[in-house]
């Protein structure tokens, strides 16, 4: 009866999701419309483009060391994060 449930648990879980962890449909989607819902329009998207302007659009020198590259990477990838689930909770929307 327990090995069930923990079953049907697991089968709700989608494989991937944009993050690199699982979540149910249910978790996902709410998570898609909450981004959609803060940086689909208005202030939050010109944020978001700001955000983007300083992250993705940022050229870095060759002397850059490993710490500070793998900063700027991490931001990089919390920027494109946010933008991915602003525009799957978007065509959630439609």
């Amino acid at each position: 009866m327990v090995n069930d449930k923990i079953k049907d648990k697991l089968k709700e879980k989608i494989n991937a999701s944009v993050d690199g962890r699982s979540y149910t449909v249910e978790v996902e989607s709410d998570l898609n419309s909450k981004a959609n819902a803060l940086f689909g329009s208005g202030i939050g998207k010109s944020f978001l483009q700001y955000l983007e302007n300083i992250t993705t659009n940022n050229i870095h020198g060759a002397g850059l060391g490993i710490e500070s590259l793998a900063h700027f990477e991490g931001q990089r990838w919390i920027v494109a994060l946010l933008k991915h689930r602003t525009e799957m909770g978007r065509k959630l929307g439609q």
